[in-house]
């Protein structure tokens, strides 16, 4: 994958979904610019992406394109986190479901004690991983979760959250989601109390996702190269056809 947009992409989602400071955009072609708009698409992190360039734009590089580059998503992440049914998702197995409904159901029935944010929180991390395909993470979901964490830190009952990963068997995915917010979008070790051990395999995971998508985008442009060069070939071939038979005749 192209490193410039790589790193750029990485740096305009951390500025859109955390207002990080640190944004140093590497200059790159209006056709780098277009390719990376249609990752965010692809991602479904256009708002992310429009919100990270504004912040950009606003605090200190005004020369960035403009955000038509990128095309509305049909649903931001919010309606997307808000119209997920966690009920209808898959997990590990069908005991992790029923554990997740009947904690569900106490936590309910509890009315004086109910933590909505931890519940949310745990469903956000289900969510994730009803959406891993292929050893790839979702993007839109990563993001989510980070953005929960940081605005609902001090509402989240991590002693709650740690009995409730273990029973849907859920640890190990919100271990990778820590670990590649961590060595990704400037978060620390202390923003996930969960959290028991890094998972090495994150990195591998993080760029593997963001490669697939990078090269999916190329190959319509590969496509249409190729096409062109045949067209070419197609049209030199037919000269030399023209001009044997002129000189035949």
């Amino acid at each position: 994958m192209n490193p410039i947009i790589l790193e750029n992409y990485i740096t305009i989602l951390r500025a859109g979904a955390f207002r990080s400071k640190d944004n140093e955009i590497i200059p790159m072609s209006l056709h780098k610019w277009h390719v990376l708009g249609r990752m965010a698409k692809e991602h479904h992190v256009q708002d992310f992406l429009s919100d990270g360039i504004k912040h950009i734009k606003e605090s200190h590089n005004p020369d960035l394109p403009d955000i038509d580059i990128i095309e509305k998503p049909e649903q931001s992440a919010e309606e997307v986190n808000e119209n997920f049914n966690a009920s209808k998702a898959y997990l590990s197995s069908n005991l992790s479901k029923r554990k997740w409904e009947e904690l569900r159901e106490e936590e309910m029935s509890d009315i004086h004690n109910i933590s909505d944010e931890t519940l949310q929180l745990l469903d956000i991390i289900i969510m994730n991983a009803d959406y891993v395909i292929d050893s790839t993470v979702n993007l839109e979901g990563l993001l989510l979760f980070g953005r929960f964490i940081r605005e609902n830190k001090k509402a989240i009952d991590y002693t709650k959250l740690n009995n409730w990963l273990a029973k849907t068997k859920m640890v190990s995915m919100a271990e990778l989601l820590g670990t590649i917010l961590i060595e990704f979008f400037d978060f620390s070790q202390d923003e996930f109390p969960f959290m028991r051990t890094s998972v090495k395999s994150s990195e591998k995971i993080f760029t593997q996702t963001l490669e697939h998508t990078f090269h999916k985008q190329r190959t319509p442009l590969l496509t249409c190269m190729h096409l062109a060069a045949f067209e070419t070939l197609c049209h030199r071939f037919s000269g030399i056809i023209s001009v044997v038979r002129d000189v035949e005749e």
